[in-house]
C-alpha cells in the first residue's frame, strides 16, 4: 500500500472544524466507497487544528504545509481555519459571498491507497516485459 498527498477545502454554516472533517469523511465515503486505502480524508485518523500558521496562499505558507505533510501517513490530518480575506475570496468562490456565520476550513495530510502501489508494480512490470 501507500499514500498520497490529497486536500479538502470544506466550506459552510459549520460550529466547528469536526462538524465539516465529518461531513468531508461522509463524502468522501460515499464517493470512494468506506476501504481503508480508498484515498481520500476518510482514511485518516481524525486531524490536527493548527492555529499559528503562516497565511494561506503564500510562499510560506506552501513551505509550512510541506514540512507538516509527511506528519500525516496513517495518522491525523492537519487542519487551518480560514479567516480575514482568504475566508471572503473562497465564500465567494463557493457562492456563499454575502452570508453570515460562513466557516472554511482546510484539511491535507497523505491519504491511504493502493493506488501508487498498483502504478509501481504496472511500471516494474512494463520494465520487465521490455527487458525480456
Amino acid at each position: 500500500m501507500g499514500a498520497h498527498e490529497s486536500n479538502v477545502v470544506k466550506v459552510g454554516r459549520y460550529r466547528d472544524a469536526s462538524q465539516a472533517y465529518a461531513e468531508a469523511v461522509r463524502e468522501a465515503q460515499h464517493e470512494h466507497g468506506h476501504s481503508g486505502y480508498n484515498g481520500t480524508i476518510s482514511t485518516s485518523h481524525g486531524f490536527r487544528m493548527i492555529t499559528d500558521h503562516p497565511r494561506y496562499g503564500t510562499k510560506k505558507f506552501w513551505k509550512f504545509y510541506e514540512d507538516k505533510l509527511y506528519d500525516t501517513k496513517f495518522a491525523k490530518w492537519n487542519c487551518i481555519e480560514f479567516k480575514g480575506t482568504v475566508l471572503k475570496k473562497v465564500k465567494e468562490e463557493e457562492g456563499y459571498k454575502g452570508k453570515r456565520n460562513i466557516k472554511a476550513f482546510y484539511f491535507w495530510g497523505l491519504a491511504a491507497s493502493w493506488v501508487k502501489y498498483i502504478i509501481v508494480i504496472i511500471v516494474i512490470k512494463n520494465i520487465w516485459n521490455m527487458k525480456n
